[in-house]
């Protein structure tokens, strides 16, 4: 049975992202959850330990980005070959695909800082330069606690030129908002876009966390463009339409 349907990836083609439906119970997400936590006082306890830097340590406690957190976590490492993820990847990368990067969000209740518009592609481009990003929420999501926003069909534009403000760290483009979307979901829904996809997210003013788990894939090996070598996380989820997990397990 299909998990994406005609009309999803008809919208992802029109306007560069779709929403699923809940893809995981409540108790696969209370895992991730306990995971997410653990990591987060791991990366407040580190940056504390190693550290002076005190916007370093500020991020990491109100907007943490954990990367790579299939390194440090088992859970999310077989999380990243989740159906939804690798259907995802068959439909708009091919039957060959990688996990690129993959990080875990944070925004504490209150506290948390919003993130300017950008393009996931701005950061750094790849040959080829598209691939997909599979914003995944593991709380509830809402304009209070700091949702995402999109700018529908903005994928379309191409690359846009970022500039980067080094006060928050970021890089960030000017965007007209009067067509932003937010983007509000529950637990276990994934929204599902192109790393070309214009998006930024608000910060947490409420009193409820945000969490939300991020892979993206890419196709193998894909090619940073500055250097001509391959970049990300290269990680195998898909050879062939078929799940490398299963190859891994039976090897």
């Amino acid at each position: 049975m299909s998990l994406i349907n005609r009309q999803q990836s008809a919208q992802f083609e029109e306007l560069g992202y779709f929403v699923t439906e809940p893809m995981w119970t409540t108790d696969e997400l209370d895992k991730v959850t306990g995971e997410i936590n653990r990591l987060h006082a791991k990366a407040i306890e580190d940056a504390v330990a190693i550290s002076r830097d005190v916007k370093t340590i500020e991020q990491i406690r109100y907007r943490a980005f954990i990367g790579q957190a299939h390194l440090s976590s088992p859970l999310l490492c077989g999380f990243v070959s989740s159906p939804i993820y690798l259907e995802a990847c068959a439909k708009f990368i091919g039957p060959d695909a990688d996990l690129y990067y993959n990080q875990v969000v944070i925004k504490p209740p209150e506290k948390g800082r919003g993130f300017g518009w950008h393009q996931d592609s701005g950061y750094t481009q790849t040959q080829p330069l598209a691939y997909i990003t599979c914003w995944t929420a593991i709380s509830r999501t809402f304009i209070d606690n700091g949702c995402i926003w999109v700018v529908p069909g903005s994928h379309k534009q191409g690359l846009v030129e970022h500039q980067y403000n080094d006060d928050v760290r970021e890089h960030w483009v000017h965007v007209d908002e009067s067509q932003a979307v937010a983007v509000q979901m529950q637990p276990g829904q994934v929204a599902i876009f192109s790393s070309l996809m214009l998006h930024k997210s608000g910060p947490n003013i409420s009193d409820q966390v945000r969490q939300a788990y991020v892979p993206q894939y890419h196709v193998p090996e894909a090619i940073k463009t500055d250097t001509g070598k391959p970049f990300g996380d290269q990680y195998p989820v898909l050879r062939r339409g078929r799940p490398c997990q299963d190859e891994r397990a039976s090897s």
